[in-house]
């Protein structure tokens, strides 16, 4: 059974890249199968399985021998540990409202790292199916671990917090210091997790964000490099995670 899983939840995380790729890249979900990132090759269907076609072509296109990003195994692998998690650690009842968090979340992470951009598919038009969750019940168990009430003031809360923090930045620094999908990440996590669940992912989130950027600041003084930019909607879908598993 649990050889199943994975190569299900495999699967899964392959079609997670597949519509990160197609999310931030305007592509139609109606267009062909997947190409080459840099030669618009069309992948053959031997070489989508997941992980294993990657390991095997050691990272490059069969056809230009350009690298393939690392970050296609990496959600893949993910999505199988993480999926994984839910079958074992969640309530039979949140399985359903959690597993679409969480693939949402996964895709953030790939669209986030990749191109600094967060598909409102995957934050804004998630908001009101927490709130449909949060209504519905299966028998006598809901299928969203917090309340209407709770899911709405988690959406506020999460919005508002991040545009709060970002205005004073602004004020103080004249510059953004969040982006607009920031904002509606967090608001996302809240519908589903309520304001404890959108705290929780904050801090976690700015802890791993501010370890992360400590040592890429040390790094660039070393080689004499400043000015990269670091994308905060990862951390806060790892926290989301982290939350969703270990709440």
């Amino acid at each position: 059974m649990l050889v199943f899983w994975i190569l299900l939840l495999a699967c899964w995380g392959s079609f997670l890249n597949f519509l990160a790729y197609r999310l931030v890249h305007d592509i139609s979900f109606g267009h062909a199968r997947s190409i080459c990132p840099s030669c618009k090759y069309q992948i053959a269907w031997f070489d989508l399985f997941p992980i294993i076609s990657w390991l095997i072509l050691r990272g490059k296109c069969r056809n230009c021998i350009l690298p393939i990003s690392i970050i296609y195994p990496i959600i893949e692998l993910a999505t199988i540990l993480v999926g994984l998690g839910l079958i074992y650690l969640i309530h039979p009842s949140y399985f359903l409202s959690s597993f679409i968090l969480i693939s949402a979340l996964l895709v953030t992470i790939r669209t986030d790292l990749e191109t600094m951009l967060i598909s409102r598919f995957t934050t804004l038009f998630l908001i009101p199916v927490a709130f449909i969750f949060s209504l519905t019940y299966f028998g006598h168990e809901p299928l969203l671990a917090v309340t209407i009430s709770e899911s709405i003031k988690g959406t506020v809360f999460g919005y508002l917090l991040l545009f709060l923090i970002n205005k004073t930045f602004l004020f103080l620094t004249k510059k953004d210091g969040l982006g607009e999908g920031d904002m509606e990440l967090l608001a996302m996590i809240g519908a589903f997790t309520g304001i404890i669940g959108a705290w929780v992912s904050l801090m976690l989130g700015s802890i791993m964000g501010s370890i992360i950027g400590i040592l890429i600041i040390y790094q660039q003084r070393q080689n004499l490099q400043f000015g990269t930019k670091i994308p905060f909607g990862p951390f806060l879908a790892i926290s989301a995670i982290i939350y969703v598993l270990f709440q």
